[in-house]
């Protein structure tokens, strides 16, 4: 099967060691939904793409896919860096609870831009109010057909990130 290739922007969701010199980098995409790309050899010190695939950053990524196996992350550019979410432990405290949740609803390649453009609205100004925090989840909870209330086979693992998700 021939390699294709592909261009997207995307909000860095999760980064995780994969191997020994390699990251694998769950992304919300806009053309693609959640996807996981392999960013190879990016552990290493000489790597141009390890900067580039820092959590909150909005990126705009290129891979490749070959069949069956992880796509490989051939470059990476920023678009926008949203480090103010890291300035103190409450918002990264928040952020990361979001980031969590996020992950937990949102389905693999589910492309959707109305759900990117509401991520990107919602990072771009940090707030660690629980209750605009939570407003927003409410937000992707219904835009993801739950209405108000939690999506039933995730509840328990939401409510422990977010108990005040219970009222």
């Amino acid at each position: 099967m021939p390699s294709v290739y592909y261009k997207t922007e995307g909000l860095v969701m999760k980064k995780m060691p994969f191997g020994e010199a390699d990251f694998l980098v769950r992304i919300l995409s806009r053309d693609f939904g959640k996807i996981d790309i392999l960013a190879k050899g990016a552990r290493k010190t000489a790597s141009k793409l390890n900067a580039h695939i820092d959590i909150l950053n909005h990126i705009r990524v290129s891979f490749v896919k070959n069949g069956e196996r992880l796509p490989t992350l051939t470059d990476a550019e920023i678009l926008n860096r949203y480090d103010d979410w890291f300035s103190d432990s409450e918002h990264i405290s928040v952020a990361g609870r979001i980031l969590q949740t996020l992950d937990k609803i949102i389905l693999p390649g589910s492309k959707d831009d109305e759900l990117f453009s509401i991520a990107l609205r919602f990072f771009a100004k940090p707030d660690t109010h629980e209750e605009n925090a939570v407003k927003f989840l409410r937000e992707i909870f219904k835009h993801e057909g739950h209405g108000d209330s939690l999506p039933p086979e995730h509840e328990q693992s939401i409510i422990k990130i977010w108990p005040i998700l219970k009222n």
